[in-house]
């Protein structure tokens, strides 16, 4: 067995404690024989001693050498504590930057163990530490993420962000709480309830500002927990909130939101059609019933709410869901099912020279389909074929167009839009609806005035805004302003206060990427312990023996 040269004692992961005797190899990597060479201090006096009880070996995982494995084998001593007054009569000289207690693999490795599950996880981290020589399970990668780190500093939170996230969207909800100073998640909580935050807050009484949507549950929790702390209300969902008000006022008016025809702006009269209507086919009858069923089931709604029933004794007696009902109610008529929006297939930007070589007389799809793959199309020739499959049909041409329904939701998203954020399509559409639908400007009008309110960093323009909304006559807007009055203190801090939960927004996303990589199977621990803050993790002198 060769010396080891002088310069290999710093190989070690505590060249002060431990000595190196020799190193061995073998097909399955490298052997370290070392030994202790410290002052063994007893773990619950502190006092040395020398009165040396026994020893044994211990053998640890070390990082790799050149692509090959690495073991410690390390010979530990046990002492006899010869303190009278304490209570431990035989200990083991701890390790410092060497290992834990009980651990199988030196601090240094766990550390690289830790943060290679942190960021891929239990099977892919294992997999991926395999390739660098390291050999281990998922689940001790996940034991070793889950493990709680005993370096990292509390720094106390001063600005806090509160929002939900969702274990299953629409049934089960978590709260996030985020550092806004920091830029960090402080805790993930597994409900979402005000009794939880006020508890958190108790426990943090450092905090100053809370940043949090309009939920009522945070408001209350806020206050209770922390009732000295600025709550500002987040002003990316005030302007949504103001946008669903908007669409509720738009279901009223569904019947307008229709983009005129082509005969309709060139001034033209559709010619009535005398021909025999053709013979539906399958999918049609199957729309067609399924079109009567929603009918009949609208119809019954109105039956009953004209009765004197109220939105939940209907949502019980007919099993539908009461916001179907309560959007049924307020557009005043049958909502008809819109017609799937899909992108339009590449052929479609040469929509114009085809139609130039279609009118002077080629009407062929394969000769159509070379000429445009020379100026650039990528598709295939099948799409040019059905493309003017259409314009072989002359009934096609005879018929009306067909109307083109705009969601209520969509054309809030364009009334609450600021004007530089506009398309030219977007304003095109917009002016199209505003001709058939002129409440739209009013609702424009309060929109930007609310943007502006927002943005003038003075929260008396909001409270001129919130005046001016209630004398609007329109109801979902009405009461959207008295909603704001009533947490006038939080929205007046948005407009006055930066704070915003923007940076909330970020961290929810990082935790949805989470979750799906997780493939939903991971329990609460393991997930807040992926999305906390990563710091490494150094063992205290002062442990048990293993």
């Amino acid at each position: 067995m060769a010396t080891p040269p002088s310069h290999s004692q710093a190989v070690l992961p505590n060249s002060k404690a431990l000595a190196l005797e020799s190193i061995e190899r073998d097909q399955r990597g490298f052997t370290i024989h070392v030994r202790t060479r410290q002052d063994p201090r007893c773990p619950a006096c502190g006092g040395i001693s020398y009165s040396c009880h026994s020893h044994y070996v211990r053998h640890l995982q070390d990082l790799p050498w050149q692509g090959l494995a690495v073991r410690v084998r390390l010979k530990t001593r046990r002492f006899r504590c010869r303190n009278p007054t304490c209570g431990r009569k035989i200990f083991v000289e701890r390790l410092p930057e060497v290992a834990r207690p009980y651990g199988r693999q030196t601090d240094r490795l766990a550390d690289i163990v830790r943060s290679v599950g942190f960021v891929v996880g239990g099977l892919p981290g294992s997999r991926l530490l395999a390739r660098l020589a390291i050999t281990t399970s998922d689940d001790t990668v996940l034991r070793c993420v889950k493990s709680p780190s005993r370096c990292s500093t509390s720094i106390p939170v001063r600005t806090l962000g509160v929002d939900d996230w969702a274990w299953r969207k629409g049934q089960d909800y978590g709260t996030i709480l985020v550092d806004l100073d920091q830029r960090r998640v402080v805790d993930l909580l597994p409900g979402r309830s005000a009794e939880e935050l006020a508890e958190w807050l108790n426990r943090h009484p450092t905090v100053t500002v809370i940043s949090r949507d309009r939920s009522g549950l945070y408001a209350e929790g806020a206050r209770v927990g922390a009732p000295d702390a600025v709550q500002v209300a987040d002003r990316f969902h005030l302007v949504l909130n103001l946008s669903a008000a908007i669409e509720r006022a738009l279901e009223e008016h569904t019947g307008k939101l229709r983009l005129p025809t082509a005969e309709q702006q060139t001034g033209e009269t559709a010619k009535p059609n005398d021909a025999v209507p053709a013979t539906l086919t399958a999918p049609q009858t199957r729309q067609q019933q399924r079109r009567q069923r929603r009918l009949e089931r609208y119809e019954q709604v109105i039956m009953l709410y004209r009765q004197g029933h109220s939105q939940k004794a209907i949502s019980r007696t007919l099993q539908i869901q009461r916001k179907t009902i309560r959007r049924w109610l307020r557009t005043g008529e049958f909502p008809e099912r819109k017609p799937p929006i899909r992108k339009p297939p590449k052929v479609q930007e040469f929509a114009e020279y085809l139609h130039r070589r279609w009118n002077a007389g080629c009407h062929n799809a394969t000769t159509l389909f070379h000429e445009i793959r020379s100026q650039g199309y990528q598709g295939q020739r099948s799409m040019v074929a059905k493309f003017v499959a259409d314009w072989r049909k002359p009934s096609r041409l005879s018929c009306p167009d067909r109307v083109q329904r705009i969601a209520p939701k969509h054309a809030a998203i364009l009334t609450t839009r600021p004007d530089d954020q506009f398309t030219e399509e977007q304003r095109s559409l917009f002016d199209q609806l505003c001709t058939a639908c002129p409440e739209l400007l009013r609702m424009r009008a309060l929109a930007l005035e609310f943007r502006a309110a927002l943005a003038s960093k003075e929260g008396q323009q909001m409270r001129y805004w919130i005046q001016t909304a209630k004398q609007s006559g329109i109801g979902s807007i009405i009461r959207f302003a008295f909603g704001l009055q009533k947490d006038l203190s939080a929205v007046v801090a948005a407009v006055e206060t930066p704070w915003s939960n923007g940076q909330v927004e970020g961290q929810i996303n990082r935790l949805k990427m989470i979750k799906r990589q997780m493939y939903g199977r991971a329990n609460f621990n393991l997930l807040r312990a992926r999305v906390l803050p990563y710091s490494p993790v150094a063992p205290s002198a002062l442990q048990r023996a293993p």
